[in-house]
């Protein structure tokens, strides 16, 4: 602790700056005002045991108290809370409150112009679809903030949507539409979610096997509305994800980064050239399509394209697999 003038002359100074007299500040602390006296010139220093109160009534940090200075940081960090939380507080209350005088105000015209509810609904789930992103019901939850946000703005979604194909009474598109949605956040929210769990290993193994049945489901529910031959649309569905889900057992192994991104690479490469051929071995196409020839740009560029786009993924794939045997054995 610093020494006692300088302790009487701090404890003195933040008495004035709370408006109290030595009396008032005696009474609250339950001490004598010759004793509040006493350490303001700097003849004596409080009892240890009354720091926490002494802290309290004058509004100053233990910190402070000991080092008989302000602690500028300290309170610097405890303004900007106070503001955070303000400007918190304002940017949930603002848009809530608008979101309700709009809600209220829609349901009275439709009720004052068409004596029943009819558009009213789609405002209801369009106010409820915004208000999911902005403030967002993630506000009531103290932690897992992500999850929270990405299942109420998906559900919001299908609620609009939902509310949509009711008014138009047309539900073929309804189900192709929600799991469209969903896959769009599986994909973007998955992998962070996954990212600090005790399965953040497979979280990309878990993505794209979702994402595929996620698409098989969506190929079937089309079928419905659509005629096609489905078993065809699935293997090609089944091939187009295959690098997915191998890359991404790849990236379970205990390789190094780039090993794992030559392996990559080369699946990647070899599923991309092998595309057309799929393609055009269930719903047939151009046979000549790999047909190869340097000096006939115009009848051969998809071949050639083809091959060079093979050539360069053999080829960086080469190099980060070399380099990453090299790191490897250093």
């Amino acid at each position: 602790m610093t020494d006692k003038k300088t302790f009487g002359l701090f404890i003195k100074s933040k008495r004035i700056e709370n408006n109290y007299s030595q009396k008032d500040l005696a009474e609250m602390l339950f001490v004598t005002e010759g004793a509040v006296s006493k350490w303001e010139r700097g003849i004596s220093y409080p009892d240890i045991t009354m720091i926490s109160d002494i802290c309290r009534v004058l509004n100053i940090s233990e910190h402070e108290f000991i080092t008989a200075s302000n602690d500028t940081a300290t309170r610097k960090m405890q303004h900007e809370a106070k503001n955070f939380r303000i400007i918190k507080n304002t940017y949930f209350w603002v848009p809530t409150i608008s979101y309700i005088i709009a809600l209220v105000t829609c349901f009275i015209c439709n009720i004052a112009i068409n004596h029943t509810l009819s558009w009213f609904f789609i405002v209801f789930s369009s106010l409820v679809c915004a208000y999911s992103f902005v403030p967002g019901f993630y506000y009531f939850f103290d932690d897992k903030k992500l999850p929270v946000f990405s299942v109420t703005t998906c559900l919001s979604i299908w609620l609009i949507l939902f509310t949509c194909s009711a008014y138009t009474k047309d539900f073929s598109w309804l189900i192709t539409a929600c799991i469209g949605v969903l896959m769009g956040y599986v994909l973007i929210f998955l992998p962070i979610i996954l990212k600090n769990t005790k399965i953040s290993r497979f979280k990309f193994f878990i993505t794209f096997s979702s994402l595929l049945l996620l698409t098989i489901l969506m190929i079937a529910d089309i079928r419905l509305w659509h005629q096609f031959n489905v078993i065809k649309a699935m293997l090609m569905t089944l091939y187009g994800f295959s690098p997915l889900i191998i890359c991404a057992l790849v990236c379970m192994t205990r390789l190094n980064r780039l090993l794992k991104a030559g392996c990559c690479t080369l699946f990647c490469g070899f599923a991309f050239y092998g595309t057309n051929y799929v393609a055009n071995a269930l719903f047939g196409g151009n046979e000549n399509y790999y047909q190869v020839d340097f000096n006939n740009w115009q009848g051969c560029i998809n071949g050639n394209i083809s091959l060079i786009c093979l050539i360069s993924f053999l080829f960086i794939s080469s190099v980060l697999i070399a380099v990453g045997f090299l790191k490897k054995n250093k």
